[in-house]
């Protein structure tokens, strides 16, 4: 007789010495990469002279009270197809999570099938049981039950490394969204400063050949020499040709602006000269300590660092045992008009335990390839946090240095336009002819062009800071 105390006893030492032994197996934890979570911009903001403001409102290009912009941006965020792109991506990480999910909770199935046979008289069967009639039809319908007991938590951390998956993608529509209204709004404000660039050209142009006119009367009444009105004519063609040049970014910017906004290039959208409002600078409290919580491309790589951390983890499990139970319920006859009688029903439970001894070095590969895998996505972080640090130093910089250079040429434009009144004076009363005039004009359109390009610049750099505050996304967990 079977001593079943003695035999559980000894299975239980067993599975005992089994799991001392796999847990002797050497884990990567010691040896894993360690994540940064701190940005040093403290003395670039000690530095620069701005004053305490918000972070960036998540609709931050109203800010800039221009109708056509917001037109472009909040067609580009229902049409764009890099968001759609983006929100398909996601939606299909969130069916894999289910999926997931679904090993967490017992799996029931209903199977039915029906298995015809023609028994040959001298087979096994009627050979020595000739009664079995030759022609059997074997009917069965029901139930099978199978569940896997997660007693070391691996299906719950492949959920959950399912779910940082789909925050992580999450993050980066949320990027791609942050990347797509900033370089719309990048364009549309070079647009606008191209078309004024163009206006002042035009304007230079117009006095430069008016000189050459008069240049080319004087030649003819032998005041002036022939080399002149080269010259006069020479800066004419450059002017014109500069216009030309411009002309064609113009183009591109209208042609970029449709296709980034969703519109394509029929798109019945206005693009002509409407100046962005120029919007102040003001830095967040507390810049150094909420910033990694600003920027979705931070978020992330931090959502992934968690999913890999979870993926380790059940990677670990790998080496404990696996217990499933399978059940099956229903009904089977060889007689259909009996298939429903309580005489054929039938019925099983299996407890199964699965550890694995041997297996060539395979499951400690898989473990240390995950744990590869979680350090990646570590140092992806920290090289992320250098160049965001980066990023945000290099934008407050450039705006506290063009604000400067901003204020020093506007007060050489000034200069220019005193000059400009200065040889209007003096062409009144006979001093000097109109071509020292239209050259003073033209120097004062110059530095206005200068001052322009600066404005420009300052307001690039503006929108850059946006992008590097992370444009108005917050990640609350």
């Amino acid at each position: 007789m079977i001593n079943f105390r003695s035999y559980f006893l000894l299975c239980g030492k067993f599975l005992a010495l089994v799991l001392i032994a796999s847990g002797c197996a050497r884990m990567p934890s010691d040896d894993q990469a360690e994540v940064k979570d701190s940005l040093s911009v403290a003395k670039v903001v000690e530095r620069v002279d701005f004053p305490e403001g918000e972070w960036p409102d998540a609709a931050w290009w109203k800010q800039f009270e221009n109708s056509t912009l917001t037109q472009l941006i909040e067609s580009a965020l229902s049409l764009s197809p890099t968001l759609q792109k983006a929100e398909a991506r996601l939606k299909a990480a969130l069916q894999v999570a289910l999926q997931k999910r679904a090993a967490l909770y017992p799996e029931l199935d209903f199977n039915g099938s029906s298995d015809w046979q023609h028994l040959a008289k001298e087979g096994f069967y009627r050979a020595f049981a000739p009664t079995i009639p030759p022609v059997v039809n074997d009917i069965m319908l029901g139930f099978s039950f199978s569940y896997e007991f997660d007693f070391w938590g691996k299906n719950r951390d492949l959920f959950q490394a399912a779910l940082g998956r789909a925050d992580a993608l999450e993050a980066e529509r949320r990027q791609a969204e942050l990347i797509l209204t900033t370089s719309i709004t990048y364009t549309y404000a070079e647009l606008q400063f191209l078309l004024r660039k163009k206006q002042i050209l035009e304007e230079i142009e117009r006095n430069t050949s008016q000189i050459e006119q008069i240049t080319k009367e004087r030649l003819q009444h032998g005041i002036d020499a022939a080399l002149q009105q080269l010259q006069s004519q020479v800066s004419t063609l450059d002017l014109q040709t500069s216009i030309v040049a411009i002309d064609r970014q113009i183009e591109q910017d209208r042609h970029r602006l449709k296709a980034l906004s969703g519109l394509g290039q029929d798109g019945d959208v206005t693009l002509s000269y409407s100046p962005l409002k120029s919007i102040a600078t003001a830095l967040p409290e507390n810049l150094e300590l909420d910033l990694i919580a600003r920027r979705p491309d931070l978020a992330a790589l931090k959502a992934r660092i968690e999913a890999s951390a979870k993926e380790v983890h059940a990677a670990k499990t790998d080496f404990y045992p696996n217990i499933n139970l399978v059940g099956l319920l229903g009904l089977e006859s060889v007689f259909a008009s009996q298939l429903f009688r309580i005489s054929s029903y039938s019925g099983s439970v299996t407890p199964a335990i699965n550890l694995p001894i041997f297996t060539a070095g395979r499951l400690r590969a898989q473990l240390w390839e995950k744990a590869a895998q979680f350090d990646e996505a570590v140092y992806a972080y920290n090289e992320l946090i250098l160049q965001v640090a980066q990023e945000v130093a290099d934008r407050l910089t450039a705006l506290s240095l063009l604000q400067k250079q901003i204020a020093l040429r506007e007060k050489s434009w000034e200069t220019s336009l005193q000059k400009v009144e200065v040889g209007q004076h003096r062409l009144e009363h006979a001093l000097d002819d109109l071509r020292s005039l239209l050259d003073l004009q033209n120097g004062a359109l110059e530095s206005e062009m200068t001052l322009v390009e600066l404005e420009y610049g300052r307001q690039m750099e503006a929108i850059l800071l946006i992008r590097a505050l992370g444009g108005g996304y917050h990640d609350r967990s």
